[in-house]
C-alpha cells in the first residue's frame, strides 16, 4: 500500500466517522424538538384552569343579580390583575356585598 492510499483510506475513513457523527446528532435534534413539541401539547392538555375567590363590592340596586356582561368585565379585570389568561381562569363565586 502507498503513501497516497494510505491518505485516501485515511480521508474515506474521516467523511464515513463524521458523516455518521452528523446524522446521529440531526436524529438526536429531530428527537429532542418532537419530545418538547409532545410535552408542551400534553401540558396545554391537561392544564387544570385557576380557580379563584374574590368579593367584588358593586353597588347596584339589585344586587342579587350579576349578568353576563359584569361577570365578563370582573373576570378580565382579575386575569389583567393576577397575570392568569383568561383561558385558565374559572370562578367558582362572586359574593356581592
Amino acid at each position: 500500500m502507498t503513501v497516497s492510499d494510505k491518505l485516501l483510506l485515511g480521508i474515506d475513513t474521516s467523511l464515513s466517522g463524521m458523516g455518521i457523527v452528523f446524522i446521529v446528532l440531526i436524529l438526536l435534534w429531530g428527537g429532542i424538538v418532537a419530545q418538547s413539541k409532545l410535552i408542551r401539547f400534553f401540558t396545554e392538555v391537561y392544564k387544570k384552569p385557576v380557580s379563584s375567590d374574590f368579593t367584588v363590592n358593586m353597588n347596584k340596586a339589585d344586587s342579587s343579580i350579576i349578568d353576563d356582561e359584569t361577570r365578563a368585565i370582573i373576570m378580565a379585570v382579575v386575569s389583567q390583575y393576577e397575570g392568569i389568561p383568561l383561558s385558565r381562569l374559572e370562578f367558582k363565586s362572586i359574593k356581592v356585598l
